[in-house]
């Protein structure tokens, strides 16, 4: 795959649905690194999304699962509470194993609940990096010279008053969007800042999956920029009638050409992939034949 740089996407992709890349780009390093962040700010890409969890001793750690082993594959299986943040960002997480080397159309070859691709038996890597927390990964982004947005997905109760602390020093605030898939934690967000004030800039949004009474119930109540939608589980309709409440519509992956058309016709506001580069080489092959 070609590296796409930020200048094609700002003058020839402006105005389509931004791309998110989920949890940074995967092909290039693993999931939730400061590696794979970089690279997609390199491809341009208009968004990122990643995972935070809690460390022992408070501190916020951008990673998916709430212990080590899914990043060391099973050499560490340490529970992230059990460690300090200093602990956490000493061990090696390799690169082997953790690449997706797929590319659409035949991404779903993934395994291990659909997260870790299996890799040609020849392929050598032998390169490790670290995770960070997230006040190093706001430090990171303010050095990104443009419009990159971020949605921080909540993993776990109990972190909205340390993410107080590190807002309060950010100049990033009104690039975040913090959301969360599980709604114990969105309901702890929605009270947190209707009690504390939200910071100025800052977006909320909400992984509900699907629209149906309880979803909608909440949407209703809540103060939300966004909403997440499975991909194929929403309509032009639904995307009018949440823009019509004020609220964005953002697609869950969904990485198959099929459903990248759909993504350019339905009027989302973005989407979530794994695959950012490859999207934007078949959007550029399908803006020739238009």
């Amino acid at each position: 795959m070609s590296t796409v740089g930020f200048d094609y996407m700002k003058k020839e992709y402006s105005g389509r649905p931004m791309r998110f890349a989920h949890t940074g780009v995967t092909q290039f390093a693993p999931e939730n690194t400061l590696e794979a962040f970089q690279k997609a700010a390199e491809l341009g890409c208009e968004g990122i999304e990643l995972d935070i969890q809690l460390s022992g001793d408070g501190e916020i750690i951008v990673t998916h699962n709430d212990s080590l082993g899914y990043m060391t594959f099973e050499r560490h299986r340490d529970v992230l509470r059990d460690l300090t943040a200093a602990q956490i960002k000493q061990f090696d997480i390799p690169f082997r194993n953790a690449l997706k080397l797929k590319y659409p159309p035949y991404p779903w070859t993934e395994h291990d609940g659909g997260r870790r691709m299996i890799v040609p038996p020849d392929y050598r890597e032998e390169r490790v990096t670290h995770l960070i927390s997230f006040p190093e990964f706001d430090a990171w982004l303010a050095t990104v010279d443009y419009d990159l947005t971020v949605e921080v997905e909540f993993k776990m109760t109990g972190m909205c008053d340390r993410m107080d602390e590190i807002l309060a020093a950010s100049p990033n605030v009104s690039r975040y969007i913090f959301f969360s898939g599980d709604w114990e934690v969105l309901e702890e967000m929605q009270a947190h800042y209707r009690e504390k004030g939200k910071p100025n800039g800052l977006r909320l949004g909400a992984n509900i999956r699907f629209l149906n009474e309880k979803t909608l119930d909440f949407v209703r109540r809540a103060d939300l920029w966004e909403v997440g939608l499975n991909n194929e589980a929403f309509t032009k309709a639904d995307v009018e009638m949440l823009n019509e409440m004020g609220i964005k519509v953002f697609s869950n992956l969904g990485d198959y050409p099929e459903w990248w058309q759909q993504l350019c016709d339905l009027g989302v506001t973005g989407f979530k992939t794994n695959y950012p580069d490859a999207y934007t080489e078949w959007w550029r092959r399908t803006q020739k034949h238009r």
